[in-house]
């Protein structure tokens, strides 16, 4: 196998690896590996835009309460702190990178609303394209200017003495000082998702094989509004039409969220249940937006999907299901994005880094991929030369093949046991079925293809999922037990489940500094 080395190779084209990439490209030697085309992410889909505190009458102690509360207090709190104060300086650090964002006639920033805001505070581009534009903006940035290998899978992290050194794809092995797991969240575990079909967990199972920590992996947030055309999904309605008044409804008209006091604008993981109870009764849902004016102006992905289903929203209601959108939990790390692992990094939605709690407020993703993008360049700057390179040989194969599920049977069977509601007889059974794929699943062959390395990354993630929710005996945020059904604060309120695999599953203390929040 060739061997190739180089300063810091980024795993994922997402924003958050986009940016990190960015900031070091005039540093160091830095290699973007994607298993698709660089342009295809989580990232590129995202509608809704991203929350940043700057109307006269919002500040960053407002947003911080926002996010707290939609994440059921379960956050770290200091790294909240850390993310909505920076947001202000994203927006102009992404204006400088010739982000259009959309402006009204006197140039000011149009703000928009979203669930679980108390302030209009959202940047939006061309109305829901703003992930497109924020990867189109930072791929043109760092092109000319690091390496890309796009559609090739990385197969196992490189580790030495308890030190991550690099990567075994399916052609080579690639050395490097640090290496960055950007890899975008675990959609493609369920049968509907908002995610693009890349996401099928690589990152996590990387980490988890190599020995990494993992946590808070129950809090899988899905969002309420996929729009469902026959039995097909086709991508999310984003929070801000129902922000801009779009109302959610039953086949009969009568208005679902009516006896909620903040209507559709509730938090994603109370709306969702609400749609799926009624999907579970046999009754329909739809997003009615026959009220909002200049509807093709402000939405104009979702115009052009609905015109391609040959519906017009303008007349007929959307039908909607609930979707899984994204992980709260993940590759735990510090404020510098640092994992338990010597040399490895975690970035945007494979890293838990304790900001969104158990259910993550709309449009703080894109955030927080791009502050702690921020934080590991930073970090990775400062310590890339203390060290030298240890190269290692290549594992050899030590099991042979064996039958794996297919991707389509984990899918229904994580929708089914461990999806937006849960309950200890359907996770145990979920458990048990999966335990016999795991010996295999947990190893990687040099002869596996690119499909059954996804299928095993999808066996490994699905397990530490159900684990997780087995031990999480409350409902919190993304994570709802039918047989638990209320928050626990005395036994929960600072703890959280944290799986390795060395150590299994634990409950652990979480570290909290309770922010005292004036004038709200």
């Amino acid at each position: 196998m060739a061997n190739k080395t180089v300063d810091a190779i980024i795993i994922g084209s997402g924003i958050a690896g986009l940016m990190t990439a960015h900031l070091l490209a005039d540093h160091m030697n830095v290699m973007i590996i994607t298993k698709s085309n660089v342009n295809t992410s989580n990232s590129s889909c995202a509608q809704g835009g991203m929350a940043a505190a700057l109307g006269p009458d919002d500040d960053w102690r407002k947003h911080l309460a926002d996010t707290l509360k939609a994440g059921g207090d379960h956050h770290n709190e200091t790294h909240v702190e850390m993310l909505v104060k920076r947001a202000p300086a994203i927006v102009s650090l992404l204006d400088q990178l010739g982000v259009p964002f959309d402006k009204d006639e006197d140039g000011a920033l149009v703000l928009g609303m979203e669930g679980a805001h108390q302030n209009r505070r959202i940047v939006h581009v061309n109305g829901d394209k703003t992930g497109q534009a924020f990867t189109e903006a930072l791929i043109n940035a760092v092109k000319e200017r690091v390496e890309i290998l796009d559609y090739t899978m990385v197969k196992k992290l490189v580790s030495k003495n308890g030190r991550v050194i690099g990567v075994h794809t399916e052609k080579e092995c690639i050395y490097a000082k640090a290496t960055v797991l950007a890899t975008g969240g675990l959609g493609g575990l369920y049968e509907h998702t908002s995610n693009v079909e890349e996401a099928t967990a690589d990152g996590f199972a990387l980490a988890y094989r190599a020995g990494a920590t993992l946590i808070d992996m129950e809090f899988i947030q899905f969002h309420p509004t996929l729009l469902r055309v026959g039995g097909e999904t086709m991508g999310l309605i984003s929070e801000a039409v129902r922000g801009e008044g779009a109302k959610l409804i039953d086949k009969n008209g009568k208005r679902l969220m009516e006896d909620f006091p903040l209507k559709e604008l509730e938090s994603r993981d109370v709306v969702s249940r609400e749609i799926h109870k009624a999907l579970q009764n046999g009754n329909e849902i739809y997003l009615d937006c026959r009220g909002i004016k200049g509807f093709k102006h402000s939405f104009p992905g979702l115009s052009e999907r609905c015109e391609k289903a040959l519906i017009d929203p303008t007349v007929t209601p959307l039908a909607v299901v609930p979707g899984a959108h994204f992980v709260s939990g993940g590759i735990e790390t510090d404020s510098s994005g640092r994992t338990s692992l010597k040399g490895l990094y975690a970035v945007g939605e494979v890293a838990c880094t304790g900001v969104h709690g158990a259910n993550r407020l709309a449009s703080n993703s894109l955030l927080e991929g791009l502050v702690f993008a921020e934080q590991v360049a930073s970090d990775i700057q400062s310590v890339q030369s203390k060290f030298q390179l240890v190269y290692s040989e290549e594992d050899s194969d030590i099991t042979v093949p064996h039958h794996l599920p297919s991707k389509s049977d984990i899918q229904i069977r994580m929708t089914k046991f461990v999806g937006i509601e849960r309950d200890l007889s359907g996770l145990l059974e979920m458990k048990s079925w999966l335990e016999q794929f795991l010996p295999y699943a947990n190893q990687i062959l040099s002869t596996d293809s690119h499909d059954t390395i996804e299928c095993k990354n999808m066996l490994i993630v699905s397990a530490l999922i159900t684990e997780a929710a087995i031990h999480r005996t409350e409902s919190r945020g993304g994570h709802y037990r039918l047989d638990f059904p209320k928050r626990n604060d005395h036994l929960w309120s600072s703890t959280y489940v944290a799986l390795s695999k060395e150590k299994g599953a634990q409950i652990t203390q979480k570290e909290k500094r309770h922010l005292v929040l004036e004038n709200i």
